[in-house]
């Protein structure tokens, strides 16, 4: 996580980076409630309701979400952000990957350099 975070708590520190703009339709009970335990906590409403959720859950990891949301079917009648999470989740993957590889590529070179010292 970034230290420009839109996100705030300790627990968010598991979520991939990211904001899509939703449409969220809550029992309007429940989300005065959330607000106001919210304020209490000292968070933005959305980060306490992603929290709860994120508990309910299981608490997954960062890798577990990207995971999941990089191999989700989306069909074409699917919501325009769920197919924009697709593909930022799937090219977080190949980043992350790519930047395995060239830390590997450092290692093995440092390595072999080491080696060629005199």
């Amino acid at each position: 996580m970034t230290t420009c975070s839109l996100t705030t708590t300790d627990e968010s520190k598991q979520w991939p980076e990211g904001v899509i703009s939703v449409k969220l339709t809550m029992n309007p009970y429940l989300l005065a409630f959330a607000e106001e335990k919210s304020m209490q906590a000292g968070v933005k409403v959305w980060e306490f309701i992603n929290l709860a959720l994120w508990e309910k859950f299981g608490k997954p990891t960062e890798q577990e979400l990207l995971d999941f949301a990089s191999s989700i079917e989306v069909d074409d009648l699917e919501p325009k952000w769920k197919k924009r999470l697709k593909l930022t989740a799937r090219h977080e993957l190949e980043v992350r990957e790519a930047l395995k590889h060239v830390d590997s590529c450092k290692g093995f070179v440092e390595s072999h350099s080491e080696d060629n010292q005199v």
